[in-house]
């Protein structure tokens, strides 16, 4: 599956890099340059971590060198075959982020984008409802990460309904945006009602608080509310924070990645409170977990899954805590800058306001479980994400 996608996103850039409009690849250019320098990082440490560093080198490197009695060139990572693998999934969803910011530059194409992510997220929804119980733990996880990011993008085509109305008053736009409303309100109504009968206590409470700050910013720029304009980009993350706080006191003895996890099974969380407590502070390599999983296991533990409980765990282990940190902090940025843009755009401002609130959902999810490595959930979160930057910026000047 991940090099069927690889192949498929490669073919559609270049596709999409001969078929671009001049206008449009300078505004591309803009947009993306600042997101191509954030998304690099990780890509570039990932590297580092399967380079022959002796200094860096992980402490099993050396217990294997002893046992078979000749020199052997370590790595920061436990598996670098692995880890390499790890780096063409995430590069793969980097390029459906740039291939979709390429498509949704068109200011019509971004519309249809948006249809389509929510008519995704309808789908995923009633798969989720019909067949929840089928689902094995990871992959509903993945499903109900969609189903949250399906609501606010639900909310978002709703909002983008509404503007359209009241922009657009011949008979026959009417007629079609009544029905465009009522579809957009029933995906609404489905991925909500998925979620208060399918999602935890944490699934929920991310969600709510990402459909939050979508309504935040809609009625400050509805009712003009410029002096209130901060508060309303800074409370949804203020609320993240002492969300993760309430939810991390000393006493529980969990670490801050495991803070919300949503792993009902006390063995997992501790085999992952070993890992993460063991792990050095360079990491252990990208998509290592699974390979490190049985020696941290107790003999009567369940048979351990291939990621770690939680995004922000697996990141923690694998990248490093310092990276963990540096991708947290560029993640609240990020939410920020999409916020702020949103108050700041004029019409299509619910382009940015969406993907803020997504990063912000996504955030808070990253601490419950580890959906956001899956196929399904990366794709579509980077879809909404390169939505969003691509429609962060009007082109009327470049036109």
């Amino acid at each position: 599956m991940q090099g069927l996608v690889a192949g498929i996103v490669a073919v559609a850039l270049a596709i999409t890099a001969r078929a671009l409009r001049p206008g449009e690849t300078e505004f591309l250019v803009s947009i993306v340059r600042p997101p191509a320098v954030i998304a690099a990082v990780p890509a570039l440490w990932v590297l580092v971590q399967v380079l022959p560093l002796s200094v860096l080198a992980h402490p099993i490197w050396k217990s294997a060198e002893t046992a078979l009695g000749h020199p052997i060139a370590g790595t920061i990572s436990v598996d670098p075959g692995a880890s390499v693998i790890a780096l063409g999934q995430y590069l793969s969803v980097v390029g459906v982020v740039f291939l979709s910011a390429a498509v949704a530059v068109d200011r019509q194409r971004a519309e249809w984008i948006l249809f389509a992510l929510t008519a995704v997220g309808v789908a995923l929804a009633l798969m989720l409802f019909f067949r929840g119980v089928e689902f094995p733990m990871f992959a509903r996880a993945q499903a109900i990460d969609c189903v949250s990011m399906g609501t606010i993008v639900a909310g978002a085509a709703c909002i983008r309904t509404i503007e359209r109305y009241e922009t657009r008053r011949s008979s026959r736009s009417v007629s079609v945006l009544l029905w465009t409303f009522v579809a957009c309100s029933t995906a609404l109504m489905i991925c909500c009602a998925v979620e208060l009968f399918g999602a935890t206590r944490e699934t929920l409470i991310a969600t709510v608080y990402g459909i939050f700050a979508l309504i935040c910013i809609s009625l400050v720029r509805r009712f003009a509310l410029g002096a209130v304009s901060t508060a309303a980009i800074a409370a949804p993350a203020l609320g993240a924070a002492i969300l993760l706080l309430a939810y991390h006191p000393v006493e529980r003895g969990t670490s801050v990645p495991l803070a919300l996890t949503g792993a009902s099974d006390p063995s997992l969380i501790a085999l992952n409170e070993r890992v993460l407590y063991d792990a050095p502070f360079v990491g252990t390599g990208a998509g290592t977990f699974a390979a490190l999983a049985p020696i941290y296991r107790q003999i009567d533990d369940p048979p351990p899954g291939s990621t770690a409980a939680t995004a922000a765990a697996a990141i923690a282990i694998e990248l490093g805590k310092p990276m963990f940190w540096l991708i947290t902090v560029a993640a609240a940025v990020s939410i920020f800058i999409l916020l702020r843009t949103s108050l700041r755009r004029g019409r299509d401002s619910f382009y940015p306001a969406m993907g803020g609130s997504c990063l912000i959902t996504l955030l808070l999810l990253s601490f419950n479980n580890a959906g956001l490595f899956g196929t399904a959930s990366g794709l579509i979160a980077a879809a909404v994400i390169d939505l969003a930057i691509a429609q962060s910026k009007s082109r009327t000047a470049k036109l």
